[in-house]
């Protein structure tokens, strides 16, 4: 209950933001400063999601949208992987959730800022198609998919919008909440404590937990501090870097949108790149 309760109001911040940037934000008003160069592109697309704080749920439409006025879908790509985590609202529930500790936030940042970099940069070399434009897409998405379609009045298709990604991710806030609350209570102290201590093991327990769970980028790191007590900090930030990048959530969506190709590359790069990182940061930790 305490997950959830401490959780909701940075969601419901969340979702009123997505569908405010999703009502408002124009293709071209990004287009229009978007660098030609292509490691400065995905430097700014990677970053874009500061100024503009979208959630998972809506990150993948506004994507779509930001292609279409002409942004080259390797940065796009990097604005998928990095603007659930790179924006404002997710950090300050991060800082919450960890009292304020701005090693936690800063490391969050940083990780998920080297995926995309990576994942982006990657996408441009490896993936001619993610120089062009997205594939034809036939499913639907929360949220408008146009610019020029306004559906109802705008408070009114604000309010929708964000109503629907609400209870689109109230399940998993709780899901998540309920399997760490179950976690704690069934499982030994000695196992968890055995395997969080673990500079690799742990990375690897933690990893595919957060890629089944598919937390909201807003609550997840409550969820990740129920584990601080008995994982290794290490475990607990690729938790929160990776489960916002690979989830199952948006896993389909996200193969629709971008094709096979790009889709395995983002979930080769973000785990080898996320285990390394946090294993790394397990054994500096150590070392001090």
């Amino acid at each position: 209950m305490s997950i959830v309760l401490q959780s909701l109001p940075f969601v419901l911040a969340g979702v009123f933001a997505s569908a405010f940037v999703q009502q408002h934000l124009t293709g071209q008003m990004v287009a229009r400063w978007m660098p030609r160069r292509p490691w400065a592109a995905v430097l700014v697309s990677s970053l874009f999601g500061f100024v503009v704080p979208v959630c998972d749920c809506g990150v993948i439409p506004l994507a779509r949208r930001l292609v279409a006025k002409g942004v080259p879908v390797y940065a796009a790509t990097s604005f998928l992987v990095a603007a659930p985590v790179v924006n404002p609202l997710v950090l300050l529930s991060t800082a919450f959730a960890f009292q304020g500790n701005p090693g936690v936030v800063a490391l969050r940042f940083g990780m998920t800022l080297s995926v995309a970099v990576a994942v982006g940069l990657l996408a441009d070399r490896l993936v001619p198609a993610a120089r062009s434009s997205l594939p034809s897409l036939t499913t639907s998405f929360t949220g408008p998919d146009k610019d020029e379609i306004a559906v109802g009045p705008r408070l009114t298709s604000l309010v929708n919008t964000a109503t629907a990604e609400y209870f689109d991710v109230i399940f998993f806030i709780v899901l998540g909440a309920l399997f760490t609350a179950a976690t704690q209570t069934f499982v030994p102290r000695g196992d968890l404590t055995a395997l969080g201590s673990q500079p690799v093991g742990s990375v690897l327990a933690l990893m595919p937990l957060a890629t089944v769970l598919s937390i909201c980028s807003e609550a997840d790191a409550f969820v990740a501090r129920a584990f601080a007590t008995t994982f290794s900090l290490g475990a607990v930030l690729a938790f929160m870097t990776i489960g916002q990048i690979v989830d199952l959530r948006n896993g389909l969506l996200l193969w629709r949108t971008l094709g096979v190709r790009l889709v395995a590359l983002i979930v080769l790069v973000s785990y080898v790149l996320v285990f390394a990182e946090g294993a790394l940061l397990n054994r500096l930790v150590a070392v001090t």
